[in-house]
């Protein structure tokens, strides 16, 4: 659809679609087509719609629109996971501001060590921690205890750059959606593997956690962590710096024992 749409010599296109991932790659892809107005028919059983792609072109900034693919890899798509407790809206908050800009460059190969550095910031963020954090490792280290679940951390350093990679590719292919032939690199640089014939993402290539790590205990705590309702002291350990709110008026860390 985009091939067609870029090359058409139509003052006017029109393209049916529910994809969302369409109506994005049309919003990236406008300011090459050769129409003045695009518009998509996005049909239920019971309403049609008609989005303005070239009325939602005007109102984003020129650097929102180049970055705009990025962000919808980055976030979560139909091939890309999406991110822990993070939502597209609240993401679209983050991004409106400087910090799409950390989104540059993705998309092209190969992936530089900068870009991936860039996109762990813009992950991080998301999380809404320290500003001086930067690192998903260290954001995970600050959120842990804080956290009803460990799922709703921020993924490993390990397994954002994978993640990374991937959209990377993803990203390659939609840029490059009005090339009849593109050049893309292999999958298999770009966080997947082949397994039983079949292409599958590498999540991971290191462990969560340390195994020394695996049987952690933190409580919550709200008082003086002082009887056994607390959960460190009911094992018989001390309270770690990760134990919330307990922090400062706990007697059962190791340094008042």
């Amino acid at each position: 659809m985009v091939l067609h749409a870029v090359h058409s010599t139509a003052d006017e296109i029109v393209v049916m679609t529910k994809d969302t991932d369409v109506v994005l790659l049309l919003i990236y892809h406008f300011a090459k087509m050769k129409c003045s107005h695009l518009w998509v028919i996005s049909s239920t059983a019971r309403d049609i719609k008609y989005i303005p792609v070239h009325d939602i072109c005007r109102k984003l900034m020129p650097k929102q629109v180049s970055h705009l693919l990025a962000f919808h890899a980055i976030t979560g798509c139909d091939s890309t996971s999406k991110l822990a407790s993070i939502t597209k809206v609240g993401a679209w908050k983050a991004f409106c501001g400087t910090n799409c800009e950390l989104l540059g460059r993705l998309g092209q190969w190969p992936l530089e060590e900068d870009v991936l550095k860039n996109i762990e910031k813009f992950v991080v963020k998301l999380y809404k921690v320290d500003p001086s954090i930067t690192s998903s490792n260290d954001a995970r280290s600050f959120l842990f205890g804080a956290v009803k679940k460990a799922e709703f951390l921020p993924p490993t350093t390990d397994a954002l750059r994978l993640h990374i990679k991937r959209c990377n590719y993803q990203v390659c292919v939609w840029e490059n959606a009005h090339i009849p032939k593109p050049s893309l690199p292999r999958l298999q640089d770009c966080g997947w593997i082949v397994q039983r014939e079949q292409v599958v993402p590498l999540l991971m290539t290191l462990d969560p956690i340390p195994k020394k790590c695996e049987e952690i205990i933190v409580c919550h705590c709200k008082g003086h962590c002082n009887t056994k309702n607390c959960s460190c002291r009911r094992a018989n350990v001390s309270c770690l710096k990760l134990c919330t709110p307990c922090k400062r008026s706990c007697i059962n860390s190791g340094d008042t024992q």
